[in-house]
């Protein structure tokens, strides 16, 4: 007995009187009585003695190894002395134990709202059943719905961003005290009013980092036109990388040109290079490769018709696209007559590993099995089948199939320099990367890049010098960058340079401040996941529940 009064919510309160347990069903039932001698009205919280009844409430508690724990509990009615009181009677409060009216414990309703924070309504059900609890999804977020969001101070440094209730139709707003790394608020949606009115009502915001929306822009303006904002560097670089990959695509002849040198001579005597394979059907190729043919004689027709003076929307309906199609159409570079391939092409678990599998085919291990009870000693995850399919390779790129006389010393060397395309995107990509994470190969092509092209050179030497600017916090020589930009011959980088001469200050103090936007994203990330794991019951007030308490 002793044991089991150490099992109650509060051995002060609460005296054990009787105890049944049913080993068959899993469950323990404790009488218990509540000693207290006195009580406190709740409404003129007048103290009294005087007892009018006794009543039995009965109470769910936490779980008690793999037994279900249920308290009876003696509670008692008293009068209240008061004659000016309304209540003439009332039933004791237990604080600690029990809340008025209630069926659960405070100790298990705190348990299922810690469970309903981690989890959410339908996870958290599969828990809380797991371990002996009986409560669905609704009673879950019912608990969750009575915690109050916390109070906070109004931050020095505030991060906003948007999230979305529902991709391309309906978003929110995210703001983040960037100091304390924690979320404080969601707004209902990403309009300018609606920050700019959380702005007003909460003064003594001085830093506000942001993406480059135009609304958040206005917001700040509006709500908090003292703060100094300040532009996401990560965003500014996604752009710069948007703006080479304009311009880089004008010129693919001369990626090509670079991609041919870049790759050794298939011709060479003394070994064969292995090839990629497409893992797609003949079929699946095919329909493929028509697609994007279609996709051609369309961008053909569109700027043909464009030049008979017909309008977008005319164009769109005779076509039956969208309008968003046609502008794409008409404002993109053509597009290349073969369907470029993909950048994920030729790309395997097995990458890692080919130089040591190549090493051991060399030697002549030429064995499957042995190869892969090899690889696998050296960390090997994938399956068999991926080497055999890379060996058939290995024995392509030699020619023919051994034949039964011919040793291993007799067939030529095989080696693997396959390497990604170099397409507008990876150029841009090379540009953007530090110079600390380039590999040698990298240099070399940027280099190749440089020197094929006057305007390849000038969009090099803009980019790397906008990055220097960024990374390096030199916002005191951001002006002769922007007019340099503007002066340029390269349409993609004026039109970069002016939405960036739009967002002045706000573009130079993020070259000047360590604030970043970073923990905003990951954030972010959490949110989604969280929006995504609420499926439809996602609503404002419990999304916001979810993400600030458990934070």
């Amino acid at each position: 007995m002793q044991f089991l009064q150490c099992l109650l919510p509060d051995c002060n309160l609460l005296r054990l009187e009787n105890c049944e347990i049913d080993t068959d069903n899993y469950q323990i039932a404790l009488s218990v009585s509540s000693t207290q001698i006195s009580a406190q009205c709740p409404l003129c919280f007048t103290s009294t003695r005087r007892i009018h009844s006794r009543y039995e409430r009965t109470l769910a508690d936490i779980p008690c190894v793999n037994f279900s724990l249920t308290l009876a509990l003696q509670v008692c009615k008293f009068f209240c002395d008061n004659c000016a009181c309304v209540r003439r009677i009332f039933t004791e409060r237990i604080g600690g134990v029990v809340a008025p009216w209630a069926r659960k414990t405070v100790r298990l309703v705190h348990w299922l709202q810690s469970i309903g924070l981690a989890l959410g309504g339908a996870a958290g059900t599969r828990l809380v059943h797991k371990l002996g609890i009986q409560a669905c999804g609704s009673t879950l977020l019912s608990h969750l719905k009575t915690l109050p969001l916390p109070q906070f101070e109004v931050p020095k440094v505030l991060g906003v961003d948007d999230f979305a209730f529902r991709k391309g139709r309906q978003y929110g707003t995210i703001l983040v005290d960037l100091e304390q790394h924690q979320p404080i608020a969601l707004l209902a949606d990403r309009k300018a009013e609606t920050l700019a009115e959380w702005l007003r009502h909460h003064p003594g915001v001085e830093v506000v980092s942001r993406d480059r929306s135009k609304v958040y822009r206005s917001g700040i303006n509006q709500g908090a036109p003292d703060a100094l904002q300040v532009a996401d560097r990560f965003h500014l670089v996604q752009n710069l990388a948007e703006t080479l990959e304009k311009v880089f695509s004008s010129y693919s002849a001369e990626l090509k040109a670079i991609e041919q040198r870049q790759r050794p001579n298939l011709t060479a005597p003394e070994a064969a290079i292995v090839k990629a394979k497409p893992t797609a059907t003949v079929k699946a190729q095919a329909q493929t490769q028509n697609a994007y043919q279609r996709r051609v004689e369309q961008q053909q027709q569109v700027r043909k018709l464009h030049q008979q003076q017909w309008s977008q929307i005319a164009i769109a309906k005779a076509l039956g696209v969208s309008v968003r199609t046609i502008h794409r159409y008409l404002t993109r570079p053509n597009l290349p007559a073969t369907l470029p391939r993909r950048k994920s092409f030729g790309r395997s678990v097995l990458d890692s590993h080919k130089q040591v599998l190549l090493e051991w085919w060399n030697r002549g291990i030429r064995q499957p099995k042995l190869l892969v009870s090899l690889l696998q000693q050296q960390g090997y995850s994938g399956s068999e089948r991926t080497v055999t399919r890379y060996l058939s390779q290995l024995r392509q790129a030699q020619g023919l199939l051994a034949k039964p006389g011919h040793s291993a010393q007799s067939l030529i060397k095989v080696i693997d320099e396959q390497s990604p395309p170099l397409t507008a995107r990876r150029a841009s990509y090379l540009v953007v990367k530090r110079q600390e994470n380039r590999a040698c190969e990298d240099i070399e092509l940027l280099e190749q890049l440089v020197a094929q092209h006057p305007a390849l050179a000038i969009a090099v030497e803009l980019a790397e010098e906008f990055l220097r600017l960024l990374r390096q916090r030199q916002g005191e020589a951001f002006a002769a960058w922007l007019t340099k930009a503007l002066k340029s011959s390269l349409q993609p980088f004026q039109s970069f340079a002016s939405g960036l001469f739009d967002d002045f200050e706000a573009v130079k103090a993020s070259m000047m401040l360590s604030v970043s936007n970073g923990p905003v994203e990951g954030l972010n990330n959490r949110l989604k996941m969280l929006k995504r794991q609420m499926y439809g019951r996602a609503g404002l007030a419990l999304l916001s529940k979810r993400f600030i308490l458990s934070q």
